[in-house]
């Protein structure tokens, strides 16, 4: 699979499934594949690859005020958020099957959300699935002012002790800006690798606050 891959395209999807299958999603990500697009679904392996250190983060000076603006809460209705993300966006890869697959992976402890609240109303977070140290960020959403960027530092700073590291997966301008870098994909699938086999360090994402 590794040679497969590292001779896999740069910017094009890996090879195509029918549908996603529980069993199969995490055996994917171990191996540096993602989803992108169900029926069928692109399995991606991009070269560059996007990634996190959560002790790299950056925050803005302005930032700083903001960062105790909505209520942080870890794993509380993560059914809530990954609807959420898929109705603010106007097209969006995220359909039922895909939240049924990433609900159920949720349900079996490897799905996680961080949520943020303003008055008991979710107004953004980020979800993605933890397999050893490696945070695989599927998506985010903010409905209110500076949300999705509260929500990184916030996921920063509860990994950071833990020497995760954050899969972006492909690079954006407000990532790079947060701290995010690009580096080759033979480097990413061998970190990739020892991450995944080194226990979290902790009993449980949502005790993490």
């Amino acid at each position: 699979m590794l040679n497969e891959l590292l001779n896999a395209p740069k910017d094009a999807p890996v090879f195509l499934s029918p549908k996603l299958e529980e069993e199969f999603v995490l055996k994917a990500y171990t191996a540096g594949l993602f989803p992108w697009t169900t029926k069928p679904v692109n399995w991606w392996c991009p070269d560059p690859r996007c990634v996190l250190e959560p002790h790299q983060i950056h925050i803005q000076k302005n930032m700083r005020k903001s960062l105790n603006l909505y209520e942080i809460r870890l794993d509380f209705d993560f059914l809530a958020l990954i609807t959420l993300c898929k109705n603010a966006r106007i097209r969006s890869w995220i359909d039922e099957e895909f939240i049924e697959i990433y609900h159920n992976l949720f349900k079996k402890g490897y799905a996680h959300s961080l949520e943020l609240y303003e008055k008991n109303e979710l107004v953004g977070g980020i979800y993605g699935l933890i397999i050893g140290k490696m945070f695989f960020g599927e998506s985010m959403v903010s409905l209110k002012k500076n949300a999705s960027k509260i929500a990184i530092i916030k996921l920063c700073e509860l990994l950071a002790p833990y020497d995760f590291l954050i899969d972006c997966q492909v690079h954006n301008q407000h990532l790079e800006f947060m701290g995010a870098k690009n580096i080759s994909r033979k480097d990413f699938l061998k970190i990739l690798d020892e991450k995944c086999q080194s226990p979290s360090g902790f009993k449980s994402f949502k005790d993490l606050l």
